[in-house]
């Protein structure tokens, strides 16, 4: 069977966080792959997981993470019932400014390109670290989308990471300061910062690329091969996020968005949010309200 390739809704789900039951979602997981990483944490039943050439039985309390673009899979082992949590994302929504240490889509592309650190954490690997505590809050808060829930999905996501990397450091890994500085993946994470950060000031890909001295035809390319989608599109995504959580949580006017968002007159923004959701910022925020 072909791999299937899936589209994950980052405009929509930057973040995802759900309860998965075998019982009453489709399964077995059939073999795909996608650009954003995936964890899963078992609570019931036991898994049979393939995940590239490797195979595990996952048991309750265990976790796993598949990398951006392994092909993988999930079917039962013994049991017909499993209970699991999920949570995916995009590597770069995690990076930290002004942090000593790399970006930590950085190091978790370290993590993928060392053969000998795992994917599957047992469970006496995790005892003491509160993670399932931290997964069912995850949930909650994904499911709610109240004021901040931004704020508080990017602290679970980061613990979680953390507590990984604190594993695969006693297991060996270490960060190479001239693989970082001559890694091209390195570079591409930090354009994504850029445009995080400046995503309010009238920026093209043209720009972006010469100031990251490349080349107009090769940083399209690039951009698009790391983050299966145009740096164009990525830009207007960004943009129309932080637009969304300014309809949910104030009552500032569509011309005012429009400016704190980068967008170049409200006419564009409410084409632009039309062109993406299939509704107005109007009527979005109505929604929204209820």
């Amino acid at each position: 069977m072909k791999p299937i390739f899936e589209y994950n809704d980052t405009l929509n789900n930057p973040y995802e966080a759900f309860l998965f039951n075998s019982q009453t979602n489709p399964f077995p997981i059939t073999p795909h792959w996608h650009y954003f990483i995936e964890i899963i944490y078992l609570l019931n039943g036991d898994a049979c997981v393939q995940s590239g050439t490797q195979t595990f039985i996952l048991q309750p309390g265990d976790l796993l993470i598949f990398h951006p673009q392994v092909i993988h899979s999930i079917s039962f082992h013994t049991t017909p019932a499993l209970q699991y949590y999920v949570i995916k994302f995009a590597p770069v929504y995690l990076n930290l400014a002004n942090s000593n240490l790399p970006s930590l889509s950085s190091l978790l592309h370290m993590v993928q390109e060392n053969p000998k650190l795992p994917i599957i954490f047992r469970k006496q690997q995790l005892d003491g670290f509160p993670l399932k505590d931290l997964l069912e809050r995850s949930v909650q808060v994904i499911t709610k989308k109240e004021f901040g829930y931004d704020i508080i999905i990017h602290s679970y996501y980061c613990l979680i990471i953390a507590e990984l990397l604190k594993i695969w450091k006693k297991q060996g890994f270490q960060i190479n300061p001239q693989q970082q500085k001559n890694s091209i993946h390195e570079r591409f994470a930090s354009i994504a910062e850029y445009i995080i950060q400046h995503y309010q000031e009238p920026l093209s890909v043209s720009s972006i690329a010469e100031h990251f001295h490349m080349s107009y035809s090769y940083f399209a390319l690039k951009f698009k091969e790391y983050y299966g989608q145009s740096c164009k599109d990525f830009i207007k995504q960004i943009r129309i996020q932080k637009a969304e959580d300014l309809l949910r949580f104030t009552d500032l006017d569509l011309s005012y968005i429009s400016q704190e968002t980068g967008f170049c007159d409200c006419s564009h923004f409410i084409h632009v949010f039309k062109e993406y959701h299939g509704i107005t910022p109007k009527k979005f925020r109505q929604l929204s309200v209820k």
